[in-house]
């Protein structure tokens, strides 16, 4: 079998090149592909330029469809599957009015789905799930409050640890304001944590935050009655600064050579 430094092919057949998620998941994948230095062609039934998204690979027409590796996921032109040349890998991006399509050809062709639920129609698919360009797609500058108190099981001590000193946040502790004076942060303020480690209270400071329109980010202990009004986090660190790390277009791309490998 390939293997990535054997000059593998891998090709995408499109219905055009519109700014429209399905179509980023293939033109993403391009690109990183592309920097392994693995041959990776999109071929476009419309256009041959994209206009929203620069592309590091050549953007071919359907008179020749052809690679080692073919990604389609289109039901309206599984027409032409049988002009490709190569090993097809149906890649469900769609529901709804598409389901069919996948349905009718389902068995025919290995399967790559991106949600885990729609494994109740295609059992046997592979799954590699949500993509993002966690490079292009950065946090912005935030003001990031929290109360400073002393006793330790406020967790005032491990959010300096977390979140002091990191680029684009203003880490700000609340300490000694009067009720004017909090109200006041909370409008000035762009998220709020809360880290309790001791549970069986319920943390007020955290609730007045969320009334006042703040993400509140927490560890989810005495803030359980309001739990599905705030984020709850294990890593207060990586939540502000790379929180989609594990869904980085590499970890797809290594997902699908390792799906190419062993299929």
């Amino acid at each position: 079998s390939r293997v990535e430094g054997d000059k593998m092919t891998i090709g995408a057949k499109l219905p055009h090149l519109g700014a429209v998620g399905g179509i980023r998941r293939f033109l993403e994948l391009g690109n990183v592909f592309t920097r392994r230095g693995i041959d990776y062609t999109v071929f476009s039934e419309k256009g041959r330029r994209c206009r929203w998204f620069k592309c590091d690979f050549p953007i071919k027409g359907w008179d020749n469809i052809e690679a080692d590796y073919i990604l389609i996921g289109d039901p309206p032109s599984f027409g032409i599957l049988r002009r490709v040349k190569g090993k097809i890998f149906i890649y469900v991006i769609a529901a709804g009015k598409y389901t069919p399509g996948y349905q009718e050809i389902y068995g025919r062709y290995p399967f790559i789905v991106i949600n885990k639920l729609s494994l109740k129609l295609f059992p046997d698919a592979y799954v590699t799930e949500v993509g993002v360009n966690t490079e292009w797609f950065r946090p912005r500058n935030r003001r990031v409050l929290y109360y400073e108190d002393q006793r330790k099981f406020k967790g005032s001590a491990h959010i300096r640890e977390q979140l002091g000193g990191l680029d684009n946040i203003e880490l700000i502790g609340l300490e000694y304001l009067n009720n004017e004076g909090i109200r006041q942060a909370y409008q000035h303020g762009d998220y709020f944590v809360a880290w309790e480690t001791r549970g069986g209270g319920t943390c007020n400071t955290a609730a007045e935050a969320v009334a006042s329109g703040l993400t509140v980010v927490t560890n989810g202990i005495n803030t359980e009655a309001y739990a599905d009004k705030v984020i709850k986090v294990d890593n207060l660190r990586e939540f502000f600064t790379n929180p989609m790390k594990k869904f980085s277009w590499e970890r797809i791309a290594d997902k699908l050579l390792e799906i190419f490998r062993n299929d």
